[in-house]
């Protein structure tokens, strides 16, 4: 059987008009982000930031580092720092459980950082237009928020690593 794909003619005038309204919302250039979550907040990260994303596995402590500071991680030779995101943003620790994830983040050649998530969902490429400016006043963690996207009826907070990481 042969099918054929809906065209905007085969709507109706209102739904049509709403057709090309959405794919107008939706087109133009993109940020391509890896989405995960804290709570019921979804955040993403621009995808050419991140390396990989890990299950959590043995986390090593070290003694005098900072409260969201949770370890360090042994990552194919390379030792890599791994910081309690919930905690870095303000909210309670949450204990590992099976969707925990780390994101290994590169913020240049030479510094790793891994960053703790309650789950990772996956990559989407969400239009720069979707993207709210933000006021030029940024104070505690919303210093962190390089943008806030209204995205398939989800709000996606952009992470700026390098800011969060002092690279800025």
């Amino acid at each position: 059987m042969k099918t054929r794909a809906l065209t905007n003619y085969d709507l109706s005038p209102d739904s049509a008009l709403l057709a090309i309204e959405e794919q107008e919302k939706y087109s133009g250039p993109s940020i391509r982000c890896v989405l995960f979550q804290l709570d019921s907040e979804i955040y993403g990260i621009h995808v050419k930031k991140i390396r990989e994303v890990l299950r959590v596995g043995t986390i090593r402590r070290v003694e005098g580092s900072a409260r969201n500071v949770l370890g360090v991680i042994n990552v194919r030779g390379v030792i890599v720092t791994v910081v309690d995101t919930r905690i870095t943003y303000g909210m309670c620790p949450k204990p590992v459980d099976d969707l925990s994830r780390i994101i290994i983040v590169e913020l240049d050649e030479e510094n790793i950082v891994g960053m703790m998530v309650d789950c990772v969902h996956e990559v989407k490429d969400i239009p720069e237009k979707q993207f709210e400016p933000l006021s030029s006043t940024k104070e505690d963690a919303s210093r962190y928020i390089q943008g806030i996207a209204h995205f398939q009826k989800k709000v996606i907070i952009l992470i700026d690593v390098d800011t969060m990481f002092g690279r800025r």
